[in-house]
Formats: C-alpha cells, structure tokens, sequence
C-alpha cells in the first residue's frame, strides 16, 4: 500500500539544527533567485566541508567540455581546461556515455571512486592542471543530469588537508537534497540561455515552470503565468483566499506544514521540503518543491522571509504530444519525470507504483520509441512535445 504524500514531506523536510549550516541554507536559498551569490555560497560551502574552492559546472561526458561558476579557482584555469584539458578529465570523459547516463544517480563521490589514487596521480591531467592549482583531492556533489549533460558541484581540497572523507562526506550529504532543490530553482526560474533576467519578477514571468511566490504567512504574493493557468482550474492544487491551497485533507495539511517551515522566522528552523499531490486517472501526480527565500534586495519577496512554491507537472500545458507516438500515459507519466531528472525510487514514490513497475514502463517506453537507452528516449518524447 503506497504512503501517503503527508507522510513523505514529513520524513523528508528537515531542519538544520547546526547553526554554521542553517544561516549558509539561507544564503544557499538567497542564490537560488540570484545567481550571482553563488560563488559567495560555494566559498561557504568550501569552507564547511574543510575545502578550499568549488566548481559549479555543467559538463558533457562525452568529451568533457561544458561551461561552470568558479570559487576560488583562477579564471585563467576555466579557459585552459577549456582549450585542452576537459578532454583529458578522467571525470568527465566516459567510452560509453549511454550506458554511463543509464545509471546515473544524483549522489555525492570523492574522486577516488572514479579511479585509484596511483592512477590519477600518474595522469597529465593531475601534474599538469590539478596540482599547479594546489588541488589534491575532490568531492564530486551531483546535482542534476539532462541527455548527456551532467550539473555537478565539484568541491576541492589541498595536499595539505588530504581527501575528503568522514565529517565532511556526512555534512556534505545532510545538505545535498537543499542544494540540489536551490541549483532546480535557478535552473527553473532561468531563461533557456541559462542565465537569469534583470529581476526575479521578471525571471517568474519568462519561466516555463508554474512558480508560485507567498509571504511566511501563506499568503500568494504572485504567480506566474503558468501557475495562473494551473491555479484557475478544479485539480488538486488551488488558490483560495488568497492561499494556496491542496485539495486532499492530508495533501492540504503537508502543503501548510512545508510552507511553515520554509517560512519560519528563526533561520534555524527555516528549511526547504518536497511533497507529492495525489492523482487520479484523468491527471498524473504534481511534485511539489517549496523553498525558503530571504532576498530584501528583490523588490518582489520586499523585506523578510518568503517562500517559493514551484510545481513540476510532467504534462504541461498540454497533452496532446503524447498519443502519435504510441505510448500509455503511464509510459509517458514515467519517461517525462525521467526527462524532469527524477529517480526510479522518486519516480516511484510520485506515481504510487513501485521501483519495477517505473522501470517497466520506461523500458516499454523505450522499445516503442526505437531507442536504444533511456537518454535517447527522453530526447525523443521532448522533440516531439516541442512545437513544430
């Protein structure tokens, strides 16, 4: 019998009771919405795990090449990985990059579990890139995949302070899920250029995501155009007097519950949470995200904590995509929240099924499509619910 939405926003909304790591969630959540703070952020973040700089970047595995935000590191660096070395990264470049992305998990790894110590140490890519920067060691913190493309926070560390490992592994991964749901904000409230507009109010209007923007009390302060259109029919998810309101009882109750948290006025107990609202037959589940912001320079949030509601609806605003090419809504339920980078087990829990049936259905999807992996299947279902 599958668990209740209620009970899943409880198990995994938390909050950080270590003071250094709940006042860096609240700057965490502030560059979320402006981009610009994150290298400030990534400095913090250096600074908890023990390290020494950070590289937030987006990266082929194919080739390695992709383009990232740096913290403390030389720009001078960025460019000669750019002109030579990121084909020769041997934590990017993968010989069979399907069968690599097949697998692929959003979880933390120190470079050790990509090759031995003696291996990389030996490499040109260690002697000649790495250690001029005094960069020993890596903590490699996956935050999201798309294609062949994978976002990752790389954390660094100098011979002096040696690998990470230990207190650093367990801090690092007590914050993965905050900064996994602040790096998906930035990334849904940027335009296609992946860069975010003058303005957060005028970021929400260009997003193609339904985001959703309330006061610490509740209260909506604003919507976007997509949320608009989702708020303004009969589902499961409603704005009433001026609230945001679930439909179900207890969807009703863990909505509240993550909103309180996220808009708490001790920044200790102010944290992020996910929760799932219950479908029917005729509509498929909504993953909800709800996340603290405290930004007074953005005249939209004014002054104090607000919080931001984004919903992820693998539908859209339409859903005349998916018949031609032959799929059940469940086969394309399933291979669009693949496509949102979802988890078989997030998956599974989003669609009430279990982890096999996810994997059934994907598989199926798959073989419908003539695609060879998962990755092709999901540029596949994109292109053809992309206007033509």
């Amino acid at each position: 019998m599958p668990v209740g939405p209620g009970v899943w926003a409880v198990a995994r909304a938390f909050s950080m009771r270590d003071t250094g790591e709940s006042a860096f969630l609240d700057r965490l959540y502030d560059a979320a919405v402006e981009p610009g703070r994150w290298p400030a952020v990534m400095e913090e973040l250096a600074d908890l795990l023990g390290g020494v700089g950070g590289w937030l970047t987006r990266m082929s595995v194919v080739d390695g090449s992709g383009d990232g935000v740096l913290a403390r590191i030389d720009p001078a660096m960025a460019t000669l990985y750019e002109t030579y070395y990121a084909r020769l990264n041997p934590f990017s470049n993968e010989e069979d990059p399907a069968a690599f992305m097949a697998t692929w998990r959003p979880e933390i790894l120190t470079d050790e579990a990509w090759l031995s110590r003696a291996d990389l140490e030996r490499s040109e890519y260690y002697n000649d890139f790495m250690r001029p920067q005094n960069i020993h060691s890596g903590m490699i913190i996956r935050l999201a995949a798309s294609g062949f493309d994978v976002c990752a926070l790389t954390m660094t560390r100098s011979m002096r302070q040696g690998r990470f490992g230990g207190s650093a592994l367990k801090r690092a991964n007590r914050l993965h899920g905050h900064l996994r749901r602040a790096f998906r904000l930035t990334e849904e409230l940027a335009m296609g250029g992946g860069t975010l507009p003058p303005g957060v109010a005028e970021a929400l209007d260009v997003s193609s995501h339904a985001l959703i923007v309330l006061s610490a009390s509740g209260r909506i302060r604003r919507l976007n155009g997509r949320a608009e259109t989702l708020l303004s029919g009969t589902g499961s998810l409603r704005a009433v007097g001026g609230r945001l309101v679930a439909e179900r009882a207890d969807d009703a109750r863990a909505l509240d519950a993550l909103i309180a948290s996220a808009g708490a006025s001790d920044p200790a107990l102010r944290t992020a949470g996910d929760m799932t609202l219950a479908f029917s037959e005729s509509r498929p589940a909504m993953a909800l995200t709800v996340s603290p912001v405290r930004s007074v320079e953005t005249a939209v949030f004014e002054d104090g904590p607000a919080v931001i509601v984004s919903v992820n609806d693998p539908y859209g605003p339409s859903e005349a995509a998916g018949p031609e090419l032959g799929l059940t809504a469940r086969e394309r339920d399933s291979l669009r929240w693949v496509a949102a980078g979802k988890s078989d087990w997030e998956i599974a829990v989003i669609l009430g099924v279990s982890q096999t049936t996810v994997r059934f259905h994907v598989d199926n999807a798959r073989r419908k499509l003539g695609a060879v992996n998962r990755a092709q299947a999901v540029a596949l279902l994109l292109s053809a619910d992309r206007p033509h």
